[in-house]
């Protein structure tokens, strides 16, 4: 197996194990996006330029929906 393979099992394994122990959907999405980032910095010159184009996207998405998470979270603490 390639080191790339290696990267895509554990990308996986962290999101599989993310979606059973995350108590809500925003700590999902959230270590999600983190396990991604790992994946991004570790196998940055092991991945093929397409897996990790599709990585990025992904990432950017992600940074995207943490972006109003966090606005949701400090109107919720601003209004309270």
């Amino acid at each position: 197996m390639a080191v790339s393979d290696y990267l895509i099992i554990f990308l996986a394994v962290w999101v599989v194990l993310s979606a059973i122990l995350a108590s809500s959907t925003e700590v999902f999405l959230t270590v999600v996006l983190i396990g991604i980032l790992i994946v991004l910095e570790v196998g940055e010159f092991y991945l093929s330029g397409e897996t990790k184009e599709g990585l990025k996207y992904s990432a950017y998405f992600l940074l995207i929906v943490f972006a109003f998470i966090v606005a949701k979270k400090v109107y919720e603490v601003i209004t309270t």
